[in-house]
């Protein structure tokens, strides 16, 4: 559980005693310091906020709501933790584009680790398992687990798109796809 840290602004101009309705420095000063906050009590929310405003400026379609960012204890892509309110590193969540192309839609974005979006980029299953031949050491694993995530993906999207169906076929697929999801998000916990 992320405790409340309230945040302790200091303007270049005024010092502690801020001025934020007259002083563009002490109004920026307070907002760098609450926003930070802010991402460490709701990750969610800023990883849907920066999503938006790169959906925007790159012409992607966005449909997302704050509740279809979860941000999981583990990496499902590489197994290692993730880590909510410390600088971003290699262990920072980031929301991940399963088939860049569709941009930031539901069904379409799984909030990973910052390493494993960034190694995995716009690749797909066979650049990645390319990348994994052509690596040496941790790296050749950490693609292989990257080919491993976008398969089940991509079989989770089609298993999706297929219980979208009216009738007792959509129904049975949305129990195929219920089942699913569970079974990866419990294969990604023990890593």
């Amino acid at each position: 559980m992320l405790v409340y840290d309230p945040p302790n602004p200091v303007c270049p101009v005024h010092g502690e005693r801020l001025r934020r309705s007259t002083c563009p420095a002490c109004n920026a000063a307070y907002m760098r310091d609450y926003l930070k906050a802010q991402r460490r009590l709701r990750p969610a929310v800023a990883l849907h906020s920066r999503a938006r405003q790169r959906a925007a400026r790159r012409g992607l379609p966005f449909n997302l709501r704050v509740s279809d960012v979860v941000v999981p204890m583990v990496c499902p892509a590489l197994g290692v933790p993730i880590i909510i309110g410390a600088m971003r590193s290699a262990h920072s969540p980031s929301l991940d584009r399963i088939r860049p192309s569709l941009g930031y839609v539901r069904g379409n974005t799984r909030v990973i680790s910052d390493k494993a979006n960034r190694l995995k980029g716009t690749l797909d299953v066979e650049g990645l398992i390319r990348r994994a031949i052509q690596s040496v050491d941790q790296r050749r694993e950490d693609y292989a687990r990257l080919a491993d995530y976008l398969e089940r993906e991509l079989l989770l999207a089609e298993v999706r798109r297929k219980a979208a169906q009216d009738g007792r076929a959509g129904a049975e697929w949305a129990k195929v796809a219920a089942f699913l999801d569970r079974a990866f998000q419990k294969a990604d916990w023990p890593r």
